[in-house]
């Protein structure tokens, strides 16, 4: 079985990397490529327009039913999901994962599962760790993993968080990239020409829990995960499933959305901001209404009415400021709750295991 597909994932600061891979892949390259970028939903975005610059290519967003070419550059449009299935492109305006949509997971996952050990997968640049979890299906499934050097990442959570987590074959900067995956390709074709093996691979009946959505009721969830975690979804507020394989932890509900850890983190911290400010307005706007009905009080005589309406007022006001503080506080390190130091610290260690594994890599590769 060779190498024919593959998949890239990037996020914020992934667009030269990605420019550099793709202006590497030589004419006549014996594999398609997939890309994701995170986007907005907004018009039609420029992206192969760019990569059109790069590379003689043939560069263009993926359409839906569309079958897979060699040598041709696939773009995820935007606010639609790119998956693999049945050997062919779909796309689908499933529910965000890890805040985007598209997102990196559900290619890297689908591509996984349908192809097996066809796909190469490469994550660059970006902010917290969507594509980690798509990349370890990769490995398991028998496919590649390249993971762009952690230094000199502009965004660096991305890389350092599949590296944590996943077994990468190959840590490079971005220039390297393209010669790696083009000398896979080559290997692993010219081993499948000798071996006599062009088989697609069979299908492994797992079910894809998060597209498409029909697969995604509470009772399949149940039998597949078990019952609900206290946690509620920040896209629905549905009920979200805790759901662990190997030592990758993610959370989803039924109806799709899916984060990881990090992700739920920072969405649950937004909805608290969001929450307090909430909270600041109403008392504002409770606090001007007590101050008009005291004034209306005062001007009809009615004075000991007025003072409970100005003290009414005054409370609200003052509940408001409160928050506000707390809002714009910053407090030092001896006032960081002991749970937070426990996560930084174990984000330490993370980042820590990640740059072990690439100095591990990097060693194996120069006795190579």
């Amino acid at each position: 079985m060779h190498h024919d597909v593959v998949v890239i994932g990037g996020s914020a600061g992934s667009l030269d990397p990605l420019t550099t891979i793709v202006e590497g892949l030589p004419t006549g390259l014996k594999a398609s490529v997939l890309v994701v970028m995170h986007m907005r939903a907004g018009p039609d975005g420029m992206l192969p327009d760019i990569l059109r610059r790069a590379t003689p290519l043939p560069v263009r967003f993926a359409a839906h039913a569309e079958r897979l070419k060699l040598g041709h550059v696939y773009v995820a449009p935007p606010d639609r999901h790119l998956i693999v299935a049945d050997g062919a492109l779909r796309l689908v305006h499933g529910p965000r994962e890890n805040g985007f949509r598209p997102a990196i997971d559900p290619l890297f996952r689908t591509a996984a599962r349908d192809l097996g050990p066809r796909v190469v997968g490469v994550i660059l640049s970006g902010a917290l760790s969507d594509g980690a979890y798509g990349l370890s299906l990769i490995k398991q499934h028998g496919g590649v993993a390249i993971v762009q050097d952690p230094e000199e990442a502009r965004v660096d959570s991305m890389p350092m968080k599949a590296l944590s987590t996943v077994d990468a074959d190959y840590v490079l900067p971005a220039v390297q990239i393209a010669a790696a995956v083009t000398r896979v390709i080559a290997e692993r074709l010219e081993k499948a020409r000798a071996n006599g093996d062009h088989r697609m691979p069979t299908p492994n009946g797992e079910l894809e829990p998060q597209l498409p959505s029909e697969n995604t009721k509470v009772a399949e969830m149940e039998n597949r995960f078990g019952p609900a975690s206290s946690l509620t979804c920040p896209g629905c507020g549905g009920a979200l499933w805790e759901v662990q394989e190997g030592n990758i932890v993610r959370y989803q509900c039924h109806t799709g959305h899916q984060f990881a850890p990090d992700v739920l983190d920072g969405e649950q911290r937004d909805a608290v901001d969001s929450a307090l400010w909430s909270a600041v307005r109403v008392l504002e706007e409770h606090a001007e209404l007590k101050k008009r009905m005291a004034e209306r009080a005062a001007d009809s005589g009615m004075a000991a009415i007025s003072a409970g309406f100005s003290e009414g007022a005054r409370e609200a006001h003052s509940h408001a400021q409160r928050i506000r503080s707390l809002l714009f506080s910053d407090p030092g390190p001896s006032a960081e709750p002991v749970q937070k130091r426990r996560q930084r610290g174990a984000r330490h260690r993370s980042a820590s295991g990640a740059k072990r594994r690439v100095r591990k890599i990097r060693a194996t590769k120069r006795r190579d």
